[in-house]
């Protein structure tokens, strides 16, 4: 839940160190949302307080040529009964093959990564 090591206590690991949940992508955006996991966890633990249940999201985009992209995006949720971070259901999916959706796509998939690149790198 807090992204901490199992093994080394106040160690928090993130990414693709990580032992994925069930059906956890290994993405950028999902390391992303890992560091800010931690960060929001290390603040509470620190402040003796218990971290809320994290819910992480993901987007990946992936061009298929100069202007066309596709994606599969995903929601993750923390659960309890099984201690581990499990996708949630109905929540996500992946690009639809109709018309010009992909230079549409091309387009979000620009923003998304000035965005992401912003977020992680100012």
């Amino acid at each position: 839940m807090t992204m901490e090591s199992t093994a080394v206590k106040d160690v928090h690991v993130l990414g693709d160190a990580t032992l994925a949940a069930p059906g956890m992508p290994k993405s950028g955006h999902m390391a992303n949302q890992h560091g800010k996991v931690a960060a929001a966890a290390i603040i509470e633990l620190l402040s003796g307080r218990r971290p809320d249940p994290p819910t992480m999201v993901n987007t990946c985009y992936s061009f298929v040529d100069d202007h066309r992209a596709i994606h599969v995006s995903s929601v993750h949720r923390y659960d309890d009964d099984k201690k581990t971070i499990v996708p949630v259901t109905g929540a996500g999916g992946t690009s639809v093959a109709e018309g010009d959706r992909w230079a549409v796509e091309g387009r979000y998939a620009s923003g998304w990564a000035q965005t992401i690149w912003s977020d992680m790198l100012a």
